[in-house]
């Protein structure tokens, strides 16, 4: 099973501002159920950030560290540790070689059978200030989130559910298709924070939530527990 993102980048060839697409797809294959598993979610970015006024700050991204079951990285804030059972790989950043990093991922599973993982958590964290303004929402990064897994075969079961974890507001939509998927999101200050839980029917992708700890640090994070789901 892999989890994998990748990112393009466009450049014009006059003097217009550099522009880059990035296409963060993240591909999860299950070779027992015989087919492979899509996500594409596309947004043209600017290559600083969208404007000289914004006030979003752009995170300083490391990988972090994987201890057990549970991942941490400083550099956001956050403590991850996922259900008993499930394994996790190497972290990874994503970006433009030279830039500053996009994205900081990693992903854990577990492993019932020779082949296939049926029990799926992964995670990442997106900087919001290569979003333009209107895009830096819990809403907005959600509706982009559907529109993706709908491009993929993957139709909403239940939307835009408000649902807490780690002591935070988080936004929850699930997705029936080969799998059944929770996607949780929540935009913080400078980053949005999403992580996706799959398995092969809801009650198992509950029981994955319910068992995952999540700990952010308000000041690294830019996340409040005070603070509802919707930035």
């Amino acid at each position: 099973m892999k989890l994998r993102l990748l990112t393009t980048a466009t450049m014009p060839r006059d003097n217009t501002p550099i522009m880059r697409r990035l296409a963060a797809t993240i591909i999860l294959t299950f070779p027992l159920f015989a087919f492979a598993q899509k996500r594409t979610t596309t947004v043209v970015v600017p290559s600083k950030p969208s404007d000289v006024t914004s006030k979003t700050p752009v995170p300083q991204m490391e990988k972090g560290s994987v201890e057990g079951r549970t991942y941490k990285n400083a550099s956001i804030g956050l403590e991850l540790t996922v259900a008993d059972g499930l394994e996790f790989q190497t972290p990874e950043l994503k970006g433009t070689p030279g830039t500053l990093p996009l994205l900081v991922t990693v992903t854990a599973w577990h492993q019932e059978g020779l082949l296939s993982p049926r029990k799926v958590t992964a995670f990442y964290a997106d900087a919001l200030a290569y979003y333009p303004e209107g895009q830096r929402s819990t809403d907005a990064y959600m509706a982009k989130a559907v529109r993706g897994n709908r491009q993929t075969g993957y139709e909403p079961m239940e939307e835009n559910l408000k649902t807490s974890f780690g002591g935070m507001s988080f936004a929850r939509t699930d997705f029936r298709g080969p799998l059944y998927e929770a996607v949780l999101v929540k935009a913080c200050d400078a980053q949005a924070f999403v992580f996706i839980f799959a398995s092969s029917n809801k009650d198992t992708v509950d029981a994955l939530v319910a068992a995952t700890s999540l700990k952010l640090d308000p000041v690294r994070s830019g996340c409040r527990s005070t603070s509802s789901g919707n930035k």
